[in-house]
């Protein structure tokens, strides 16, 4: 059957300024303060005392490895992890490197209920175009919103989209 519901946030901030680990160490793999920011911040969105429409069953995020260096999706659904661990809601799943986009959506059809996948900008559209009966979205993530969510819900054998703001930090668009 796979799930009702795919969202797709792009990694939170990086920028010119160099990154940070969780620890305060340099690390240009790292989210900057404002990522780590909006990484705490995500939980209000998609966390325990969220509408229940955005709380994720699954939450991935990409591997680390070659052509898979970063931390930042892992970093940025850390806090969110975390919290529903306590709770025992959610799976997490950081199996998949960058470019394994078709093995990702695969184990993500094999899912149910609502999934949350953190990942590069550049291949989310690639994420979407795996998908089965995919819907027609934007053929590139905006190289400079980090305060985006991609929703697919689906709809008979295939899916709708839309894009909602999170609306999480100051600055975050209300035009999606």
């Amino acid at each position: 059957m796979g799930p009702s519901r795919i969202m797709i946030i792009r990694h939170a901030e990086k920028h010119a300024e160099p990154g940070v680990t969780v620890e305060g160490r340099s690390d240009e793999h790292s989210l900057t303060v404002r990522g780590w920011q909006r990484a705490g911040a995500l939980v209000r969105l998609f966390g325990p005392d969220a509408d229940v429409a955005l709380r994720p069953d699954v939450v991935y995020a990409s591997a680390i490895g070659p052509e898979s260096e970063t931390r930042r999706p892992q970093q940025t659904v850390g806090p969110l992890v975390d919290l529903m661990r306590e709770h025992n809601d959610s799976m997490y799943d950081d199996r998949f490197l960058k470019p394994n986009v078709e093995a990702l959506v695969a184990d993500v059809l094999e899912r149910t209920g609502t999934v949350l996948i953190a990942w590069e900008h550049s291949r989310i559209p690639a994420i979407v175009a795996a998908l089965p009966h995919a819907p027609a979205v934007p053929s590139e993530w905006p190289k400079d919103r980090y305060d985006l969510v991609w929703v697919l819900d689906r709809s008979g054998q295939g899916w709708d989209f839309r894009q909602i703001p999170q609306l999480l930090l100051s600055g975050d668009q209300h035009a999606s």
